[in-house]
């Protein structure tokens, strides 16, 4: 068997108990203060906090060989793939990442081993769009799905301005760092 209870409140005792509540702040205020500060650790353990990451990040080729044009003494333009692959699941609403060109250096040697003038002569296109040390793509989004997760591949191209008669030996580096934007 259910029972209900029916209260009925008079105006009057609602006043009183207004009231009452009103007097006890009152008298809170006059009252001395007491400040104690708590110091509180927190350890934090992202990899059991942040469990995204990057699964994959590297050229298909990995390391270029480059043809010389004789003709117009300068190295051929080469063409590779840069890969972005994620543990990140189709349901995860992190869908991008930042992509920064961090160093971008060439430089050609005589037969002595000496540095020549021939130097920072290699352009870096990403996707179309030239990109100098420092450059940064935002927000490029992972926009493919594979069984690890979502990633992403670019289309990358060196390109290279003339170098100089004399020149023996020239040797560069290209350095990319990602990150996923959170």
């Amino acid at each position: 068997m259910k029972s209900y209870l029916a209260v009925f409140c008079h105006p009057l005792f609602i006043f009183i108990g207004l009231l009452f509540v009103c007097m006890n702040v009152n008298a809170l205020g006059n009252s001395s203060s007491l400040q104690h500060q708590f110091r509180v650790d927190t350890h934090i353990e992202l990899a059991k906090f942040y469990d995204r990451e990057i699964i994959e990040f590297e050229f298909v080729k990995n390391n270029w060989q480059l043809e010389f044009d004789a003709k117009n003494y300068q190295f051929k333009r080469i063409s590779d793939v840069l890969q972005l692959q994620t543990n990140i699941t189709a349901t995860d609403p992190i869908d991008s990442f930042a992509l920064t060109l961090v160093e971008k250096q060439s430089q050609c040697y005589d037969r002595a081993g000496l540095a020549t003038t021939s130097k920072d002569f290699s352009h870096v296109w990403l996707a179309g769009k030239e990109m100098f040390k420092g450059d940064t793509f935002i927000n490029e989004s992972l926009d493919e799905l594979n069984t690890h997760g979502k990633y992403r591949t670019l289309d990358i191209d060196l390109s290279f301005d003339p170098v100089h008669y004399g020149d023996d030996n020239c040797s560069g580096a290209i350095q990319f760092s990602v990150e996923l934007e959170i």
